[in-house]
């Protein structure tokens, strides 16, 4: 049984760019390859894995990577509500010779108030 998602709030497309792309961004710049706004105002960031220092051997950022990079969001809007679904997606178009088609997603909302 799955349980029903919150009602998000309509935020302009340019808030939540500057949230998600702020929290990619490290040293080389912004991770964040794409941006989708669905119709029930939730987003999908699409950006590259290498924004996650990974140990040698691992392909996958670790459940507490994955955490810290929530906690991240949380600091820039208390508001925001990230899906439990995440991980690897294919680069497609995006795919750029700094990503070489290794890229996650991330799904997140604002909560109405």
């Amino acid at each position: 049984m799955r349980k029903e998602l919150p009602r998000f709030r309509n935020v302009q497309r340019r808030y939540a760019a500057a949230i998600i792309h702020d929290a990619l961004s490290g040293p080389a710049g912004s991770a964040l390859l794409k941006l989708t706004q669905f119709d029930d105002h939730h987003f999908r960031a699409i950006f590259d894995s290498k924004f996650f220092q990974l140990p040698a051997g691992e392909e996958l950022p670790s459940k507490s990577q994955w955490n810290t990079l929530k906690k991240r969001l949380k600091r820039r809007d208390r508001s925001i509500f990230v899906f439990r679904e995440y991980g690897p997606i294919d680069c497609g178009e995006l795919a750029k010779p700094r990503s070489a088609g290794n890229c996650l997603y991330l799904d997140f909302g604002f909560l109405s108030q």
